[in-house]
C-alpha cells in the first residue's frame, strides 16, 4: 500500500521528471496500481505506520517541551527508542540555546561511557552541537553508522517516542501550567519583571 495520496504522488512526478501529467490521470493509475491504500484513503481509515527499534541504545530521541516556557521553565528530554525509557529529562531557563542542549548531550555520555549509536531530533538551531558532536565522534570511521550517519533530522511531529512521551504528560502540565497561572494572577510569580523572570 502506497503512503502518500494521488495528489502527492502528481505534484512529485511533475516537479521531479519531465513528465507532465493531470490530477485525474494520476487517480486513474493510483487505482489501478492501489486499490486498497485508495479506498482506505477514501475511508479515512489509514494503518498507523508501526516504529521499531531493534535494541536498547539502537536510537536516542531528544526534543525540547515549550508549554512551559512562559513561566521561564523550558524541557528537555532524550528517550531511548526501543524501552522508552527517559535517558535525561532536564528543566532550564532555555531549550533553545545549543550550548545547554549540548551540555545534557555531553553529560549523559560521559555517565554511560560511551558513544551512543543514533540521535534522533528535529532540525532546529537547538541541536546543531549535539549533531556534531555525534558526527565528530565517529566521523573517519568507514562503517554504514559513521559519520554523516549519525545524527537523523526529522521534524518534531514525526518523532513518535518523544511526542508520545509528551502526550502522556498532558494532565501533568495542564496542572502545572494552571498553577503557574494562578501564581501569576496572585501576584507570586512576576513574569512581567526582568530582574526576577528570566524568559
Amino acid at each position: 500500500m502506497a503512503v502518500c495520496g494521488f495528489k502527492t504522488i502528481w505534484k512529485l512526478v511533475n516537479t521531479t521528471t519531465n513528465v507532465k501529467v493531470t490530477q485525474e490521470t494520476t487517480s486513474c493509475v493510483c487505482k489501478v496500481i492501489d486499490p486498497e491504500g485508495v479506498a482506505l484513503r477514501s475511508a479515512h481509515r489509514l494503518r498507523r505506520r508501526v516504529y521499531t527499534n531493534k535494541s536498547p541504545n539502537f536510537t536516542i530521541h531528544i526534543d525540547g517541551y515549550d508549554k512551559l516556557k512562559p513561566f521561564g521553565i523550558a524541557i528537555h528530554v532524550a528517550v531511548d527508542g526501543f524501552s522508552r525509557c527517559v535517558l535525561w529529562l532536564e528543566a532550564c531557563y532555555s531549550n533553545n540555546d545549543p550550548r545547554i542542549i549540548a551540555g545534557f548531550f555531553v553529560n549523559f555520555v560521559k555517565r554511560i561511557g560511551r558513544f551512543l549509536r543514533l540521535v534522533r531530533g528535529d532540525a532546529g538551531t537547538e541541536n546543531v552541537w549535539v549533531r556534531a558532536m555525534q558526527i565528530a565522534f565517529r566521523f573517519t570511521d568507514r562503517d554504514n553508522m559513521s559519520g554523516m550517519n549519525r545524527y537523523m533530522t526529522w521534524r518534531s511531529t514525526g518523532n513518535q517516542r518523544i511526542e508520545r512521551f509528551w502526550l502522556l504528560r498532558v494532565s501533568f502540565t495542564v496542572f502545572l501550567t494552571n498553577y503557574f497561572k494562578d501564581m501569576v494572577d496572585s501576584g507570586l510569580l512576576p513574569i512581567d519583571d526582568p530582574v526576577c523572570f528570566i524568559p
